[in-house]
């Protein structure tokens, strides 16, 4: 794992973070603590450097995989509803586009009331605004539907965890900002054309610019909050479930699912590693809170011997783990380069 033990890493992620990721500063502040004394500035540094580079962005670092394939569902169902919102923004666009070309086809027509077809024209503009108004009837139905399914399996995948929802009103708090300042941009655009027409436009589809501008704004500060609770989460061990449940045998439970999830995963070496890490790094979280609870007549704090015992043993095969997939790497790394020494050599004497 990054620096020798779990101690030195949650110390030197936290100062990270909180120095915004810059690595000068950071090793300065580290080099001093009597908990990195055995390491010297390049190793403080060169640690610091592939540690933030594992980071990524606040919100993909608050799980790092640690939940294995629900995440991955998540992030495909956050994905749908993203992709589905902009759809539905083009098509509207696309109907607001149409009407707005309506709009100036009565127009003309209202200067030249003496064409012969000034009637029959002006029933077919009138056909067709309303069969724009069916087609936004129907989008909007069809819209609802489908975000009525992706929202409950939402609900399926984050109802047994609260970190997963933390992550996933996060990221969607992110997708609804970006969503709703393209649907903004959109009308806005078609309102902006003429001002004489955008109170018509308005009227025709229920909507109003300043209230779309106003859920913009909204959705902007939204996901501002969002990721700053995240951020508070994934630095605070006081937010993690494990340590505020009372039920420490299923938060044990979960941890060694999660554990075999990791181990039985397809990702790649750095990726697994990372998991492997970041949970190795969770187990020493709720031992450090719970060691503040031990008394004489719970020595062991409210985990109890039997779950202390069981994290300490995942902390270890975790360990074991990460050697052997290290070893695994190394390996093939190694037989790639005796591979391509051959095919050099093969290449010198043809």
């Amino acid at each position: 794992m990054l620096f020798e033990n779990v101690s030195q890493y949650q110390k030197a992620k936290q100062t990270l973070l909180d120095n915004n990721r810059n690595i000068d500063k950071t090793a300065n502040i580290l080099k001093n603590s009597p908990l990195f004394y055995n390491l010297s500035e390049g190793e403080i540094i060169c640690n610091l450097t592939e540690l933030n580079e594992g980071l990524g962005d606040t919100i993909t670092n608050f799980l790092s995989g640690a939940f294995g394939g629900d995440i991955s569902k998540l992030k495909t169902v956050l994905t749908q509803m993203k992709e589905q919102e902009l759809k539905f923004n083009r098509e509207e666009y696309e109907i607001w586009d149409e009407f707005y070309r309506l709009l100036e086809d009565q127009k003309a027509l209202e200067k030249d009331k003496k064409n012969p077809n000034y009637h029959s024209l002006s029933r077919e503009i009138q056909q067709s605004r309303n069969a724009l108004n069916l087609r936004l009837k129907e989008l909007t139905k069809t819209h609802y539907e489908i975000f009525n399914g992706l929202e409950q399996r939402v609900k399926d995948l984050t109802k047994d965890s609260n970190r997963k929802k933390k992550y996933f009103n996060a990221q969607r708090a992110n997708d609804v900002l970006e969503t709703r300042n393209d649907r903004y941009e959109k009308i806005k655009s078609i309102t902006a054309r003429s001002s004489s027409r955008s109170q018509d436009l308005e009227d025709f589809f229920n909507v109003n610019v300043s209230d779309i501008e106003k859920e913009r704004d909204e959705a902007q500060k939204s996901a501002r909050d969002q990721e700053e609770k995240l951020r508070r989460s994934s630095v605070s061990s006081d937010d993690n479930p494990h340590e505020t449940t009372k039920n420490y045998s299923s938060s044990v439970q979960e941890i060694e699912q999660e554990f075999d999830q990791i181990k039985k995963s397809p990702g790649g070496y750095y990726a697994k590693r990372e998991d492997l890490k970041d949970l190795q790094k969770e187990i020493f979280h709720i031992i450090k809170k719970d060691d503040k609870k031990a008394t004489n007549e719970k020595p062991y704090g409210d985990l109890g011997q039997e779950s202390r015992d069981k994290l300490i043993r995942i902390t270890s095969e975790i360990t074991q783990t990460i050697r052997q997939i290290e070893k695994a790497h190394n390996d093939e790394v190694k037989g790639e380069e005796v591979a391509s020494a051959a095919e050099k050599v093969i290449s010198r004497k043809k």
